[in-house]
């Protein structure tokens, strides 16, 4: 979201957590009254670093499932009254050429 891509959750809790730490140190030092756009800009920044945390508590208790694009066919053969059963299978990479 923020600029964490390939990163994993741990890390991206992490990076956020330190840069909340950093925005409240400034945030302390500005006044409310006279400062408040800066006030509201750090308010802003604390609060996307919020949610990028909780997305990434999100994705550690339930990770994001990767697609593949691989295509497995399976054919069962038994065509006499034999105890024996023929299995053959393909399995397909959808690239497109």
């Amino acid at each position: 979201m923020l600029g964490f891509k390939n990163k994993t959750p741990q890390e991206r809790i992490r990076i956020a957590d330190k840069k909340i730490q950093r925005l409240r140190s400034k945030r302390s030092n500005l006044s409310q009254f006279y400062d408040s756009d800066k006030f509201w800009q750090i308010n802003q920044e604390i609060h996307r670093n919020k949610v990028e945390i909780e997305i990434a508590k999100a994705e550690m208790k339930q990770p994001v499932k990767k697609t593949t694009n691989v295509t497995t066919q399976v054919t069962l053969n038994k065509t006499d009254k034999s105890k024996s059963v023929q299995f053959h299978g393909h399995y397909h990479n959808n690239k497109k050429k």
